[in-house]
């Protein structure tokens, strides 16, 4: 009964740590730039630590900006939608999924292990921003645009 006992848990064990592997990825931000590592995402389910390098919390936001991926994202200037979005205006097409996002500096993070900066994201297809919300200009360094390709969760486990 025993042996029993310890097959299931451990098979319990390995199907709850599955290969389910989550990514984690390490966007470093200041008040006047921010970069995400990567343009495209096979999947929207990951986790994020926002590293903040600087003395002063940094405000961030993400948000949707297209359900569809947007041919050659990256090339396109998004300055208007995020000059916009700083003064406080809306843009209706552009989702809010983390608005004004207060990012703690790094030496105040008291244990790693409970990083105030760690995001988990279970995004679907589309094509995001990510933004400082400090900058007083807008430009290429202060906004990252990437695409998720694809979502399990959203595709009905396919």
């Amino acid at each position: 009964m025993k042996k029993i006992l310890s097959l299931v848990f451990l098979l319990i064990f390995v199907v709850s740590c599955g290969d389910d592997s989550v990514k984690i990825l390490e966007p470093n931000v200041s008040a006047d730039n921010i970069d995400f590592p990567k343009e495209k995402l096979k999947d929207g389910k990951f986790t994020a630590i926002y590293r903040n390098n600087t003395e002063e919390s940094v405000s961030i936001s993400l948000l949707l900006i297209s359900k569809t991926i947007i041919d050659d994202s990256n090339s396109v200037d998004f300055c208007e939608g995020v000059d916009a979005l700083r003064n406080g205006k809306q843009i209706l097409e552009w989702t809010p999924i983390n608005y004004n996002l207060s990012i703690t500096p790094e030496t105040s993070v008291l244990n790693a292990n409970d990083h105030p900066n760690f995001v988990s994201y279970n995004l679907p297809v589309g094509t995001y921003i990510l933004m400082t919300m400090d900058s007083d200009s807008c430009n290429e360094e202060n906004y990252s645009v990437f695409d998720v390709q694809g979502n399990k969760s959203y595709e009905g486990g396919k």
